[in-house]
C-alpha cells in the first residue's frame, strides 16, 4: 500500500484530500488487477490524512477507484478500523476479550480511565479535555494473547502492561504526545510521518521467562525466542529457497501437488482439509488462477501467524511461490488482519529482497516461472478469516460468506480459480519439498495427523507463547505444565479452550486427551487452529461466556438473519443472567435458541457462537444456577474471590 504524508495540523472541517494522497490513492488502483480491489486501501489512506472518513472524503475516493458512492460508504460502516467521526489525536484502545480481560485487560481500562479522566464507553466523554487521547474497549481480539494486558496505540502495540507503574509510564508517554513501544519488537506506525512523531520506549515489567529446551528440533520457528525478522541472506545460509529450485528446476506442478497430498498435511487454519486435495481441485488449462494466503488471524487466542510473517517471512515466500507454481498461479495475494501492521511491513521488506536477487517476479531462478505477490491489510472484521468472505474482501466488497457451490477452487477471487490456505500450512510445504512426505508424516505418532504443529498457549499460564511440536506427541496437561510452565497463581485449571473462543471448552477432567485432530474431538471439543486458553478455576464462566458471545455479536456480518438476531438475543440473555436478573427458564431458552443457531447458516461463525452457551452450561451448569440466584457483581470482576 502505497503511504502518503499526512498533514502536521488539519483545519476543522478539513475535507478535501491532497494532491499527493489523491496520487497515491491512483497508484493504489493500478496495482490489482480489478481498481475495486483498492477501494479498502484508498480508503485507509484518506483516513491517515484527514483522521477520519466524512462523507465528502468516502465519495471522492469512490470517485478515484471508479465505484459508485454508496459500494464505498458500505465499507466504512462495516470496518472497524475505519472511522466515521473525528477521534483523538491518539487512538488507545485496550483489548478486554478472552484471554486479555481476565488476564488484566480490564483493570488496565480502568487504570487508564481514572489516570486520563475519560470514560471507555462514553462516545461523548471518551476523549481528554485537550482532545490529545480517545480510550476505546475492544471485544475484538488483538493477536496479543501471549502478552496480555496490552492495548493499541494507533498502529503500535503496548504489551505486558502489568503493573501499575507500567500504567504510569504510559499515562506519561501519551500525555507528552509520544507513541510509547514495546522493546524487543518493531512497532512500525502505518505511514512514513510516524518517523517525525516523538517516541517514547516504555518497558514492560514480569515478562515471561525462556522457554524449556525439548529434544524436538523446531521446523517452522527454529529461531525462538527472537522477535526480529529473519533476513534472506540468513534464510538462504539455513538451506532456504532449495525446495523453490528444485520445484522450478526438477518437477512438474502436478508432481508438487502430489509429494504435499501424500504428505497429509492438513489445512493449519481450523477446518483441517487435505491441502494436496484442495490443490487438485483447480481445473487445469488456460487463464488467471490465484492463490490467497489467509493471514486475517483475528481468533481470539491466536497469534502463531503473526510471529511467522513477522521472523520468517522468507519461508512464508517460499511456500507461496512453490503452491503458486503448483496450481499455475502467477499473482497471489496475501491478506493480513489490518492489526497486523508490522507484520505488513516485515513481509513487503522480504519480498523487496526476494525479487532483487531473482526469486520472485519474472524469470525466476531462471525459469520462465513469474510470480508476483501482493500484501494486502484488512481493516478489522473477524469474519474476513472465513475465505469466502475474504474474497469478497479483496474484491472492494462488503464481506459477507458466499453461497456454496461453487468453491473457491472453481470460481473464486474475480470468479477465477483460486486456492485459499492459511499461513501455518503454507510454511511447511517448502520442507515438505525438500525433505519428503514421508519425513513429514514420520513427525508425530499419527500418520493421518502428521507434521509439525504450532499451539498458541494463552491465559493463566506462567509461559504463553508459540510452541512448535509434532502433531499430537503431547496432552493439554502436557502442553500447559511442561511447556507453558504449569497455571499461574498456583490456581487449578478450570477448563482449557483448545480452538480460541470458537469450539466448546474442554473441562480439566479431559486434559490427558491428545492435541491432534482425532484426540480433542473424542474430548468432545475441536483442535481447530490449535489457539489454546487456558481458563483458571476463579475465573467466572458466565463472565467468560458472556464476553465470548458480545465478541460473536460484534462479529457477526448479519447476513444471516439466525446469526444476526439470534446471536444478539444469546447475548442479551447472558448479561440479563449475569446482572442476576435472570430467570429459571433462561437456561432452556439458551439452549433452544442456540439450537436455531447452529448449522443454518452460511458460515460457521454462527456454529461457533453457540459453544460458549451449550458447552459452559453442559460443564458448568452450577455456576449458571448461581448467577440465575445472585448475579455476578461489579461489570470489571472476573472472580468471585479476589
Amino acid at each position: 500500500m502505497t503511504a502518503v504524508q499526512k498533514p502536521a495540523t488539519a483545519a476543522p472541517g478539513h475535507h478535501k484530500l491532497s494532491a499527493a494522497c489523491e496520487a497515491a490513492i491512483l497508484a493504489e488502483r493500478a496495482v490489482y488487477p480489478h481498481p475495486r480491489t483498492a477501494l479498502l486501501p484508498a480508503l485507509k489512506l484518506a483516513q491517515a490524512e484527514i483522521g477520519w472518513l466524512p462523507p465528502p472524503i468516502v465519495a471522492r475516493v469512490a470517485d478515484l477507484i471508479g465505484v459508485s458512492h454508496p459500494q464505498a460508504q458500505e465499507l466504512t460502516t462495516f470496518y472497524s478500523m475505519l472511522h466515521t467521526k473525528p477521534h483523538g489525536e491518539r487512538l488507545v484502545q485496550v483489548c478486554a476479550q478472552v484471554p486479555c480481560g481476565y488476564m488484566g485487560g480490564d483493570r488496565l481500562l480502568a487504570q487508564l480511565e481514572q489516570k486520563l479522566g475519560v470514560k471507555a464507553g462514553d462516545t461523548t466523554a471518551n476523549t481528554t479535555a485537550d482532545g490529545k487521547v480517545t480510550l476505546e474497549r475492544t471485544v475484538e481480539c488483538m493477536g496479543a494473547c501471549h502478552r496480555a494486558p496490552m492495548c493499541r496505540i494507533g498502529d503500535n502495540y503496548v504489551e505486558n502492561v502489568r503493573t501499575e507503574a507500567d500504567v504510569d509510564a504510559l499515562v506519561s508517554a501519551l500525555r507528552q504526545g509520544q507513541v510509547p513501544t514495546t522493546p524487543g519488537t518493531l512497532n512500525h506506525d502505518f505511514h512514513p510521518q510516524a518517523d517525525s512523531q516523538p517516541q517514547a520506549t516504555f518497558q514492560p515489567q514480569g515478562t515471561a521467562p525462556t522457554k524449556p529446551a525439548t529434544a524436538y528440533e523446531p521446523v517452522l520457528l527454529p529461531r525462538q525466542p527472537r522477535t526480529t525478522q529473519c533476513s534472506l541472506a540468513e534464510y538462504r545460509a539455513a538451506g532456504g529457497y532449495l525446495a523453490l529450485q528444485q520445484a522450478l528446476t526438477t518437477m512438474q506442478p502436478d508432481q508438487v501437488t502430489d509429494v504435499v497430498k501424500q504428505s497429509n498435511l492438513r489445512g493449519r487454519g481450523g477446518a483441517a482439509f487435505s491441502t494436496g486435495m484442495k490443490w487438485g481441485f483447480v481445473p487445469k488449462g488456460p487463464g488467471a488462477k490465484y492463490l490467497v494466503v489467509n493471514a486475517d488471524e483475528s481468533e481470539p487466542g491466536t497469534f502463531k501467524d503473526r510471529e511467522l510473517m513477522e521472523v520468517e517471512s522468507h519461508m512464508l515466500i517460499e511456500g507461496m511461490a512453490i503452491a503458486s507454481f503448483a496450481i499455475g498461479c502467477t499473482e497471489a495475494f496475501l491478506y493480513l488482519r489490518g492489526e497486523y501492521v508490522e507484520a505488513g511491513v516485515r513481509m513487503r521488506a522480504a519480498i523487496a529482497e526476494a525479487k532483487a536477487q531473482g526469486l520472485l517476479g519474472k524469470g525466476m531462478l531462471g525459469t520462465k516461472v513469474e510470480l508476483e505477490i501482493h500484501v494486502f491489510l484488512g481493516a478489522g472484521a473477524y469474519i474476513c478469516g472465513e475465505e469466502t468472505a475474504l474474497l469478497e474482501s479483496l474484491e472492494g466488497k462488503r464481506p459477507m460468506p458466499r453461497s456454496r457451490p461453487p468453491f473457491p477452487a472453481i470460481a473464486g477471487l474475480y470468479g477465477r480459480p483460486t486456492v485459499v490456505n492459511n499461513v501455518e500450512t503454507i510454511v511447511n510445504v517448502p520442507h515438505i519439498v525438500r525433505r519428503g512426505a514421508e519425513w513429514f508424516k514420520a513427525l508425530g505418532p499419527n500418520q493421518k495427523s502428521a507434521g509439525p504443529k504450532i499451539y498458541c498457549l494463552a491465559g493463566a499460564v506462567n509461559r504463553p507463547g508459540n510452541y512448535e511440536l509434532p502433531l499430537g506427541s503431547v496432552t493439554f496437561r502436557e502442553l500447559i505444565e511442561q511447556f507453558g510452565g504449569g497455571v499461574s497463581g498456583g490456581r487449578k485449571i478450570k477448563g482449557v479452550l483448545p480452538a480460541g473462543i470458537s469450539a466448546p471448552i474442554v473441562p480439566a477432567d479431559k486434559l490427558d486427551a491428545k492435541l491432534d485432530y482425532e484426540g480433542v474431538q473424542a474430548a468432545g471439543s475441536m483442535l481447530g487452529s490449535a489457539s489454546l486458553i487456558v481458563v483458571p478455576d476463579d475465573v467466572d464462566i458466565v463472565r467468560a461466556a458472556t464476553r465470548m458471545l458480545e465478541f460473536f455479536r460484534h462479529e457477526s456480518c448479519g447476513k444471516c438473519t439466525p446469526c444476526r438476531e439470534g446471536v444478539a438475543w444469546l447475548h442479551k440473555i447472558m448479561l440479563r443472567i449475569e446482572a442476576g436478573s435472570g430467570q429459571a427458564a433462561d437456561l432452556d431458552l439458551l439452549l433452544s435458541l442456540s439450537s436455531r443457531i447452529s448449522g443454518k447458516v452460511l458460515c460457521a461463525l454462527g456454529d461457533f457462537a453457540t459453544s460458549p452457551v451449550t458447552a459452559t452450561i453442559q460443564h458448568f451448569k452450577s455456576e449458571f444456577l448461581a448467577a440465575l440466584r445472585d448475579g455476578r457483581g461489579a461489570a470489571d470482576d472476573w472472580s468471585r474471590r479476589q
